[in-house]
């Protein structure tokens, strides 16, 4: 199943001016027949004009993944784009927005409250790690939260930091009753690993698709090595592929070769 652009109206400049500026809809747009908020200054807001659907290729994928009956976590969910299409078109999933940054979180809260979604929708107002608890959390000035994570990666230009709680994807999977999960999303600026980590009880059990970024500036902020995806893919008895074209990496030199053109790639069981 593919998206029909039909069902996104926004693109291009003269829409992006019209939802920002003129009185009575600026701060908010449809999307997939929900309407959609976003803070000033939103990057993914203005993604979307340009794109007409935001990361359509990741939105493609995801909804060839994502199972009926299933619950498809959404880690980093921003404004909730990646979401959204998921819900409009397959109507029995559950999807888990996990998003910390205080930037998002009101818009996406108040997305999710009006939307005809609701029911199944579901937002916890955490970040999502290896361990359950609170950490400093880094936040852009800019109103933005594209850029906003632990550590501060400075893709954002200035930021100041705040205190969050943390969860894992484990924690929030078994409060909701170990459900079949068949897809996580996880883009949170460099500490994918960590969530993926404090997700290894689920992805044992429910050996769910992972859709993940991996950003040598982002993850490079925490330490992490390039090939530590694909160590972590063997460790779980996983293959990674580069997306959109699913190539199969197998080494570090592959990794590094399909890093030159993409930042996102696929765990399959």
């Amino acid at each position: 199943m593919k998206v029909r652009k039909e069902k996104c109206i926004i693109n291009g400049k003269i829409k992006k001016l019209f939802f920002r500026k003129f009185s009575g809809v600026a701060g908010s747009f449809p999307y997939f027949g929900t309407k959609v908020y976003f803070p000033k200054n939103s990057l993914v807001f203005q993604m979307a004009c340009a794109q007409g659907i935001f990361e359509e290729d990741n939105v493609n994928l995801i909804l060839a993944l994502v199972k009926s009956n299933s619950v498809y976590f959404d880690v980093g969910s921003n404004i909730g784009l990646l979401a959204i299409p998921i819900l409009f078109h397959n109507p029995t999933c559950t999807v888990v927005s996990i998003e910390a940054s205080s930037n998002s979180l009101p818009f996406l809260s108040k997305t999710i409250e009006k939307s005809r979604f609701a029911q199944r929708w579901h937002l916890i107002p955490k970040a999502a790690g290896d361990v359950v608890g609170s950490s400093p959390f880094t936040v852009t000035s800019s109103g933005d939260g594209a850029f906003d994570g632990f550590k501060s990666t400075r893709r954002g230009g200035n930021s100041r930091e705040i205190l969050i709680q943390v969860t894992t994807i484990d924690t929030e999977w078994e409060l909701l009753g170990e459900p079949d999960v068949s897809a996580i999303k996880i883009d949170i600026e460099g500490s994918e690993l960590k969530a993926m980590h404090g997700a290894i009880k689920c992805i044992q059990k429910k050996r769910p698709y992972i859709l993940t970024e991996w950003n040598l500036r982002n993850f490079g902020a925490y330490g992490y090595n390039l090939e530590d995806l694909l160590i972590f893919s063997k460790d779980i008895g996983y293959k990674l592929y580069s997306l959109p074209f699913l190539v199969p990496v197998e080494n570090r030199n592959v990794l590094e070769i399909q890093m030159l053109k993409t930042e996102y790639f696929l765990l399959a069981p």
